[in-house]
């Protein structure tokens, strides 16, 4: 599913009972850069873990406000809001991106994007479906009384498909990366 096909199954904005996902917040990660990231992973990971990531990012968001412009949907965030932050998954280099804070589900919290390469073997060939690319979303809110945010682990493949993982973690970096790591390591995907 492309960028705009998205947006044009898409009702307007202001239509929508004030709980579905706004528009920007969900195309970049769900869309956008799972885009880029499946296209070339190596490129992907490895130019957000670099000084250029700034550029790249803002590149990649372009196309978000174009096509909000288009629809005539809002834009509430900029690439400014988003933090990268670099590291590992066992053996594999990981770019974790940090989404401002969802409001409502689908949104994203975080994006990991795992080249699955073990980058310290120099046997190693690389497979080729050598990304994992994991989100952890805000839930739908079943019970008005409980203070907490439910969360949704799930994970994008590269055939466009999605997996979820189920409840996800408190939506905090340490936790999120320690489900990552555990699934990683139980798991391996192709």
């Amino acid at each position: 599913m492309g960028l705009l096909d998205f947006f044009s199954r898409r009702g307007r904005q202001e239509d929508s009972p004030g709980n579905e996902a706004r528009n920007d917040h969900y195309t970049f990660p769900h869309t956008v850069l799972r885009e880029a990231a499946f296209g070339d992973p190596t490129e992907c990971v490895t130019t957000l873990a670099s000084a250029d990531a700034a550029d790249y990012v803002a590149k990649l968001f372009e196309e978000v406000v174009q096509a909000c412009q288009e629809f005539d949907f809002p834009v509430t965030m900029t690439p400014d809001d988003l933090l990268i932050h670099k590291l590992r998954i066992g053996p594999f280099p990981c770019t974790l991106i940090e989404m401002p804070t969802p409001k409502f589900p689908t949104e994203v919290f975080f994006v990991a994007l795992i080249l699955t390469v073990d980058v310290t073997s120099r046997e190693q060939q690389a497979p080729e479906t050598s990304l994992r690319f994991i989100t952890l979303e805000h839930g739908e809110i079943v019970d008005q009384q409980r203070d907490d945010i439910p969360t949704v682990l799930g994970e994008w493949m590269a055939d466009e498909s999605y997996v979820s993982h189920g409840a996800g973690p408190t939506p905090t970096i340490d936790e999120f990366v320690r489900r990552i790591n555990e699934l990683v390591a139980s798991k391996r995907l192709t």
